[in-house]
């Protein structure tokens, strides 16, 4: 990395604080303190080893920065989709530019985006630069934005992104919630169990299928019995996505399976025949009987 590329660096990072300052006083004086005390530490941080044998050289990943910042935005939305694809800590550079500058909310999308996919493929390990901005924008003004930048979070596989996660359980918007859910089942973190819960015992639908990710066998008698107080719909939703894990017990996955077939609603006949045909054709196996028989009797079918 030259030292200009470095300086440019740095000086985004920095910028990212006051260009952020929408997301609220208290998160970017903790995020942004971070972010200052951690600048001489990413400096020196060497390119992860999984970075792609036919990653962009220098110069194509110059071209695209130039189309990202420059003012055709359909260009800069390709060209962003293009580093997040590029699979190398050096395509992130470009993107926390656009992120600090974060002026045009189109671009700081497709940015945040890429950023995600970078981190899906496990090219910003250890690069406290983006969690730092990803941490911020998670407490953007904007919902979609936040929502975009807790699904980029969530990809980043750092043990530091799973607080920032954590918090962003408690965030006003529901699809916000629902982000980070997943992000947290995805990393298998039991500890968001309780709060999970707590939120779909509220009604909160979107975090139903992390809930059953997460689940403990005790936790599912809990689970139905929030059946009356908030929508059959959710419930079964629910226990819908916790039959079909393959750790379940046979004995439990038939109870479960009972009690979704008590339960009203269209979603808890669908969730029936998803169970039936995530089983393969050629298993027979006691809890695909009682699916069928459940769902024959839903069907009215002697």
């Amino acid at each position: 990395m030259t030292t200009a590329r470095v300086d440019r660096r740095v000086l985004a990072i920095v910028s990212l604080v006051g260009a952020l300052a929408a997301a609220g006083p208290a998160v970017a004086a903790r995020a942004g303190g971070k972010a200052k005390a951690k600048v001489a530490k990413s400096r020196g941080a060497a390119a992860p080893a999984t970075e792609a044998a036919a990653a962009p050289s220098a110069a194509e990943i110059e071209s695209l920065r130039q189309q990202l910042i420059g003012g055709d935005d359909e260009a800069a939305i390709d060209a962003a989709t293009k580093l997040g694809d590029a699979a190398t800590a050096r395509a992130a550079e470009p993107l926390l530019e656009v992120l600090a500058e974060g002026e045009r909310p189109a671009r700081v999308q497709a940015a945040l985006d890429a950023l995600g996919k970078l981190g899906a493929a496990h090219a910003l390990r250890g690069d406290q630069a983006v969690l730092d901005a990803l941490v911020l924008y998670a407490g953007h003004r904007a919902p979609d934005i936040r929502r975009r930048a807790v699904k980029a979070l969530g990809n980043v596989p750092d043990a530091r992104a799973t607080d920032p996660l954590m918090d962003r359980l408690g965030d006003a918007a529901s699809d916000v919630r629902a982000a980070a859910a997943d992000a947290l089942a995805d990393r298998h973190e039991t500890r968001a169990v309780p709060r999970l819960f707590a939120l779909l015992s509220r009604g909160d639908a979107g975090v139903g299928a992390a809930l059953a990710a997460l689940a403990t066998p005790d936790m599912v008698p809990r689970i139905a019995e929030l059946a009356g107080s908030i929508d059959d719909e959710i419930v079964a939703n629910t226990l819908g996505e916790y039959v079909k894990r393959a750790d379940v017990p046979e004995k439990l996955r038939i109870d479960v399976l009972r009690t979704i077939g008590r339960l009203s609603g269209a979603v808890a006949t669908t969730a029936l025949a998803e169970y039936l045909a995530s089983v393969p054709a050629q298993e027979d196996r006691p809890s695909k009987r009682e699916a069928q028989k459940l769902l024959d009797q839903r069907a009215g079918t002697p």
